[in-house]
């Protein structure tokens, strides 16, 4: 089911046909612009909707003329909470400062043009606001689902399944089947739920982070959150300063893998503006970043791509990752330090590695 409404964002003008379209499809499903499915990872390939729920509608009209309309959809999804999106006729106003920032560096103007101009391009409104921090520790209850017999038994079946690409892995890469088996349990549950987020639109909307507008939301909102808490003035002031220096920090690394996933792009190694996958920008069944996809990835199966969405390409890949963050093989220290540069929560780390050990020994016991 899905129905849509209208954002007004300040910054350009009305797109007149998408309105007078939306106005004579009221209630009706049928609406101008679609999302693709996250699996639709081809230009060409044709547009399916995502699963979304309506919003009310938001309007804002303080300068009509200087307004563009926005579609704000809400996308449900697997791996974790439901978010809004929020997807403008032509080039959404509030990536102009990345845009510009891209063009002085060298980027051609018509070629990122098409990219924020997208059909799959969309603002995601959590993205660019900092939380305070939650006050607690990392917490390992994340984690509690995959040291489990489950999990074994889902980890002895994707390895039966794909023993062929495992014994080449360990020969190559010297990167055990059990360990790699378990993190990509972990990550994306052997590639049955790899996110939903559209990868470009996470890192141009969070490379927003320290603009004005959404930092001053960032505060305001921060401000509320931590007076509820009854802390003191200089612990919100403190909590405050950290929102500022986060959202120059984050927008810093997001800015740095949107434009690794440029170049993955403008290389030709696959269609980026199709990549689909976590919160965070990372994707495939192995969950790299761009930044990973460049550095380590490989072409598995050698059809001349490296396909992260492909079983070979992304097992491969997983094995080289670990093995140049210092895997060995039989070395239980060596063996979480390579996790640990994967992910360096240590319930994660933990997590895998004892799911491993479980795999292993059942494996022994066929």
């Amino acid at each position: 089911m899905m129905r849509r409404f209208i954002r007004k964002i300040p910054g350009s003008q009305i797109d007149m046909n998408t309105m007078l379209i939306l106005s004579a499809c009221a209630g009706i499903l049928a609406v101008s612009i679609t999302l693709p499915h996250p699996d639709i990872r081809s230009a060409q390939a044709p547009v399916q909707g995502a699963m979304l729920t309506g919003l009310p509608r938001l309007t804002d009209t303080t300068n009509p003329a200087a307004e563009t309309d926005a579609v704000v959809d809400t996308v449900s999804t697997k791996a974790g909470d439901d978010f809004i999106v929020e997807k403008s006729s032509g080039i959404d106003k509030r990536f102009e400062p990345v845009i510009r920032r891209l063009i002085d560096e060298g980027w051609p103007k018509e070629w990122l043009e098409a990219r924020f101009g997208d059909r799959r391009t969309v603002f995601i409104p959590k993205m660019a606001i900092v939380k305070p921090r939650s006050g607690g520790g990392a917490s390992s209850s994340a984690y509690a689902w995959v040291n489990t017999s489950e999990s074994a038994d889902a980890c002895r079946k994707f390895i039966e399944k794909y023993e062929g690409i495992f014994d080449k892995v360990e020969e190559r890469y010297d990167v055990d089947r059990e360990v790699i088996a378990a993190l990509m349990r972990c990550e994306t549950r052997h590639g049955s739920v790899t996110g939903d987020y559209h990868v470009f639109s996470v890192y141009a909307s969070m490379a927003l982070m320290p603009e004005k507008e959404f930092l001053d939301e960032s505060i305001e909102k921060g401000r509320e959150t931590l007076k509820a808490r009854k802390l003191s003035s200089s612990k919100i002031n403190s909590e405050l300063d950290w929102i500022r220096s986060r959202a120059a920090s984050r927008s810093k690394w997001a800015y740095r893998e949107l434009v690794n996933l440029l170049k993955i792009d403008r290389q030709g190694h696959t269609d980026a503006m199709g990549l689909y996958g976590s919160w965070a920008g990372a994707f495939g069944w192995s969950q790299f970043l761009p930044s990973s996809y460049l550095s380590r990835a490989v072409d598995g199966d050698g059809d001349g791509t490296i396909d992260l969405f492909n079983a070979s390409d992304a097992i491969h890949s997983v094995a080289n990752y670990l093995k140049k963050a210092g895997y060995r093989s039989g070395n239980a220290s060596r063996c979480k330090k390579a996790l640990r540069s994967y992910n360096p929560s240590t319930p994660y780390v933990e997590s895998i590695y004892a799911l491993s050990e479980r795999v292993r020994k059942a494996m022994a016991a066929r």
